[in-house]
């Protein structure tokens, strides 16, 4: 019984220091986040920041690592040797997920640094359909299957990026349709050919 007090206890501790930092991150830039500020905003002591992690860049890879973690469970529910003809299920799921924590993304993209996480998204989400795809492997090797997943990777996580930023006045469903849209009509995605073969 103890024990799971103690479960509970954390995580409604890392919960306060992660709403604490979101907060401070609209304030000012995280260079300048101190632990001070964290266990003052989120009403804290010292130890107990400590006790879940040892600095504010811990605080914010521990946080990164969440979610890359979370990403990888979704596109692993996947396969993508079917995406470019039929991208809504993985889509709907990506869309899913972000609503759930809609506000903790939309201030994560706008916070001053959020670039190079958003390029390691992208690296994993190619990553993965390089690995798990069941596309010939003469194809993965192309040139050509090398811009179609950089050029699908780096759009999709724009289009979303841009749309949490309140760059786009429409709602994640209709993000979501027209990603499949946008997919459906590019002519080189789903007919990308190499020699003889097709992607």
């Amino acid at each position: 019984m103890g024990e799971k007090a103690e479960y509970k206890s954390a995580i409604r501790s890392r919960r306060m220091i992660r709403q604490a930092f979101l907060e401070l991150i609209q304030e000012k830039d995280v260079e300048k986040i101190t632990v001070t500020d964290i266990i003052t905003r989120a009403d804290i002591n010292r130890g107990t920041f400590y006790a879940h992690y040892r600095d504010i860049r811990d605080l914010m890879e521990q946080n990164g690592n969440e979610i890359i973690a979370k990403v990888i469970s979704v596109l692993n529910d996947f396969h993508y040797h079917h995406f470019m003809h039929d991208p809504l299920p993985l889509l709907r799921k990506i869309s899913d997920w972000l609503e759930a924590d809609l506000e903790y993304f939309r201030i994560l993209v706008n916070a001053r640094g959020s670039e190079a996480f958003l390029t390691k998204l992208k690296e994993i989400f190619i990553q993965q359909m390089e690995i798990d795809s069941d596309i010939p492997e003469a194809i993965k090797q192309s040139p050509e299957f090398t811009i179609h997943l950089h050029f699908m990777a780096g759009g999709i996580i724009n289009l979303y990026q841009v749309w949490l930023r309140g760059g786009i006045n429409t709602s994640i469903q209709e993000i979501t349709n027209q990603i499949c849209r946008i997919l459906s009509i590019y002519p080189g995605c789903p007919d990308v050919t190499v020699g003889n073969k097709n992607l």
